[in-house]
């Protein structure tokens, strides 16, 4: 790096979101870590941390034209042995669970979010009211609903971003689960917050016991690396991928219908990873949906 030149600028994740090939135009899924953009002495002298010069970055990769959008997951189960709680699900209120950068975006001005209680889509740029769509409570919307903004992610052509972030994070792989409706997927309750009443409803397609794409080094994971599809560079000091969004959905579909077993546990000591295993051989063995409309 010539001594003349910043460790850390808005111009330097720029630069690493187009090598990677984000383009202008372009609708952007981020999972990120913040804190793996840059050294953590030049994230506390930039602006919120570093935060804002990601953003901008963000939104000069895709221009006007393009959108990005992060997941903005909280604390609203009712219960724990549900899901993280502690929360009543207000979407001008309620604090995500997945990060810093997430939390960011969805408070700035002009972003859009998501009325889904627990697996709510936060959004800013181009037709994000209408990527935000189709995922409400009151029109009881699953978790991951076909209707909503990842069936625009993937009908849009969109692109998943992972900046600083690997697998375990990828939510899309509980959009296949949801979209193919394996059976381990849970009905759960959550806390909504109605007018002057706090509310109980009920989510469908909820994520539900231990997977074992949620580790480093699963064998989703080995197997998306071996497959060669995504793109890999730097953002700024983090490692990035980015895929296509319909690509990655085509690529974990038919790898379940190869290996049902692909996302769950090998433990036969894990009775809840078993009966799994064995639900979900017996729901794709004549397996005939697809995702694309």
């Amino acid at each position: 790096m010539p001594a003349n030149q910043a460790a850390f600028s808005k111009e330097l994740l720029l630069a690493g979101l187009r090598r990677l090939g984000v383009k202008s135009g372009d609708v952007l899924l981020i999972h990120s870590s913040a804190s793996a953009i840059g050294p953590v002495r030049e994230l506390m002298k930039a602006p919120d941390t570093g935060m804002l010069w990601l953003l901008e970055a963000l939104q000069e990769a895709v221009g006007p034209d393009g959108l990005i959008a992060v997941p903005t997951f909280t604390k609203t189960f009712k219960s724990e042995s549900e899901g993280p709680a502690g929360d009543v699900w207000n979407p001008a209120k309620s604090h995500s669970r997945v990060g810093s950068f997430t939390n960011y975006l969805w408070q700035r001005p002009g972003a859009v979010r998501s009325d889904h209680p627990t697996h709510s889509i936060a959004a800013m740029g181009s037709r994000a009211k209408e990527f935000c769509a189709g995922h409400s409570w009151r029109e009881g919307a699953s978790t991951f609903d076909r209707k909503g903004p990842w069936g625009q992610l993937a009908d849009w052509d969109g692109k998943i971003l992972w900046i600083g972030t690997a697998m375990k994070t990828q939510t899309a792989v509980h959009v296949v689960e949801d979209w193919m409706r394996l059976p381990y997927m849970g009905t759960c309750t959550a806390l909504v917050e109605d007018g002057a009443q706090v509310r109980e409803v009920r989510v469908t397609q909820s994520p539900t016991g231990p997977r074992d794409f949620y580790r480093d080094g699963s064998k989703s994971e080995l197997a998306w690396n071996a497959s060669g599809k995504a793109r890999r560079g730097k953002v700024g000091k983090a490692d990035g991928q980015l895929m296509g969004a319909g690509e990655f959905i085509d690529w974990l579909w038919n790898a379940l219908l190869a290996d049902p077993a692909l996302l769950l546990r090998d433990k036969p000591d894990d009775l809840w990873s078993v009966k799994a295993k064995a639900d979900t051989a017996a729901h794709l063995k004549s397996f005939k949906g697809t995702w694309r409309r």
